[in-house]
């Protein structure tokens, strides 16, 4: 389909609303607009896909990576001017304390969220950037990294890179320090605008919103139950002669979308397509918690979670095919999940049966690819 006969096809659809695009764009450059009409928001959803497939809806690398994209759709809500695509400090992100900022900054109060995370277990770093303090303070090990004017802190880690070095997103800059800041396991995380050293803000927003969602451990099956025979079970298994959690690096492709993550080449080329089309839609790309696990990264999370993580060696995101997604995806009955349900596929990307609300295991933020858009 051309460009041009996209944007006909769009037009077309004109009738009793017209969703309008403001794209942001490099300073010094005008911005890009682009009219898509349709009678239904679903129509709109099918028309915005179709042209951001072809091409005729421009949306940056470098806004989708710097996640800064801003979408005006006549209600007057904007993207965040923050960044949301940044990595969690270790995958399977799990809040075991919330945000509860004081109000008044010599009040007591909790300027951050404690992330479960075993001891000894690596930490990553955000986001492109540069350490900007490691060290100890008040006998705490203490990391920093400042990335895009913005700076995130982690407490108890000890530090296996240097004031002043350049990180990359997904490098390990650490590991969590004896003892943790939790007694049973966690991590202290911060983040703050550089040069406001008194104001904090919730980092969960920085990582695409409250990524992890997790049943009760009560209501958890004793193993992961098998994939049922379903029309929409994804194409996840091996491939390439490779191993579940050891595949080369040089067999993966990155994600323009999720800085850090990769998947199988195909995998992530219709991903980036994906999220452009979300940010199109929703103003920001898709937060992307977890994509492809080494086997180690299966050991530890089987460790850390116990019966609710797979068996290593047996999950999807070791055969990088499978995703698990924020920016409200991640809960069921949500504008962004329901959209996720009716384009996703467009890009051959599917919410597997047992995954679903009324399935075996319900987890609303986990897709797979199926290897074939529809």
């Amino acid at each position: 389909m051309s460009i041009l006969t996209s944007l006909r096809s769009a037009l077309a659809l004109l009738s009793s609303c017209t969703l309008v695009l403001l794209l942001s764009t490099p300073l010094g450059s005008p911005p890009a607009t682009a009219a898509v009409a349709a009678s239904t928001a679903e129509q709109a959803d099918a028309a915005l896909t179709s042209a951001v497939q072809a091409g005729a809806v421009q949306v940056s690398a470098a806004q989708v990576r710097a996640g800064t994209l801003r979408t005006s759709t006549g209600t007057g809500a904007e993207s965040p001017a923050h960044p949301t695509t940044w990595l969690s400090p270790v995958p399977g992100l799990r809040v075991v304390r919330g945000f509860d900022p004081p109000a008044q900054n010599w009040l007591s109060g909790h300027r951050g969220v404690d992330v479960a995370a075993l001891v000894g277990e690596e930490v990553r770093a955000p986001a492109a950037g540069t350490v900007r303090f490691a060290g100890t303070v008040a006998g705490k090990p203490v990391l920093s990294i400042e990335a895009s004017g913005w700076v995130m802190s982690m407490e108890n880690v000890d530090a296996s890179v240097d004031a002043g070095d350049a990180v990359h997103p997904g490098q390990p800059v650490g590991t969590v320090a004896d003892p943790p800041h939790c007694p049973d396991g966690c991590v202290h995380v911060g983040v703050r605008r550089s040069g406001e050293n008194d104001r904090y803000l919730d980092p969960l927003a920085f990582f695409g919103g409250d990524d992890a969602v997790l049943l009760p451990s009560a209501d958890a099956p004793e193993e992961l139950p098998a994939l049922p025979p379903d029309a929409q079970r994804s194409g996840a298994g091996p491939w390439g002669g490779h191993r579940n959690g050891r595949i080369p690096q040089v067999a993966m492709c990155p994600l323009s979308a999720a800085p850090g993550q990769v998947l199988r080449c195909d995998a992530a080329r219709a991903f980036d397509a994906l999220s452009s089309a979300f940010a199109a839609r929703f103003g920001a790309p898709v937060s992307v918690t977890d994509a492809y696990r080494t086997y180690e990264t299966q050991v530890v999370l089987k460790r850390r979670k116990g019966r609710m993580a797979a068996t290593p060696g047996t999950s999807n995101h070791g055969w990088g095919l499978a995703v698990d997604l924020g920016s409200g995806i991640n809960r069921f009955g949500t504008e962004q999940h329901t959209w996720m349900r009716q384009n996703a596929p467009r890009f051959g990307w599917i919410h597997p049966a047992w995954a679903r609300q009324d399935g075996s295991l319900p987890e609303a933020w986990h897709w797979e690819y199926s290897g074939a858009a529809l």
